[in-house]
């Protein structure tokens, strides 16, 4: 997992922050800014996360202290995680695979693969030792995006 990195950096710590979760090998970044402005992003390969006790209490610190409100998942059609599982090539051995892997079906084309991944991940991340708490409590907006990037295209799930 990446550290935080805010693009086009402001001081204003009292404005609604957005924080990304993006997978960092699909590069987002400029694509995300673009639309949504000031954001900060967190990174995981194919967007599968893996939250430890310990990163999960700075990554809630951190939510607090820049004043984050909305947190999107962002899972891009194009990603080569999920292209590589689906063509069962290029396997890298990361955990994302054997993940994606769980949930792939014969018939999944990259869109319906991402959609499961989103599923997935967001149910994980509504938890109630993630995020489930401040979700419920209205603390936080969680949203779903998918993308596809090279057509310009954001879809929200959720």
């Amino acid at each position: 997992m990446k550290p935080f990195k805010k693009y086009n950096m402001s001081t204003d710590n009292q404005q609604n922050n957005k924080l990304f979760l993006v997978c960092p090998f699909c590069q987002m970044e400029n694509f995300i800014v673009k639309h949504y402005g000031e954001v900060f992003f967190l990174t995981a390969p194919a967007v599968v996360f893996h939250f430890g006790n310990d990163e999960l209490i700075v990554i809630k610190e951190f939510i607090a202290r820049e004043n984050i409100k909305e947190i999107y998942l962002v899972g891009e059609t194009t990603c080569n995680f999920t292209k590589n599982v689906l063509d069962n090539t290029n396997l890298s051995g990361l955990p994302c695979e054997t993940e994606i892997q769980k949930i792939k079906s014969f018939d999944d084309t990259p869109n319906t693969l991402t959609l499961k991944i989103l599923n997935e991940q967001t149910y994980k991340l509504s938890e109630e030792n993630i995020f489930g708490k401040e979700i419920t409590s209205g603390t936080i907006l969680f949203h779903t995006l998918q993308t596809v990037k090279n057509e310009n295209k954001i879809i929200e799930i959720r």
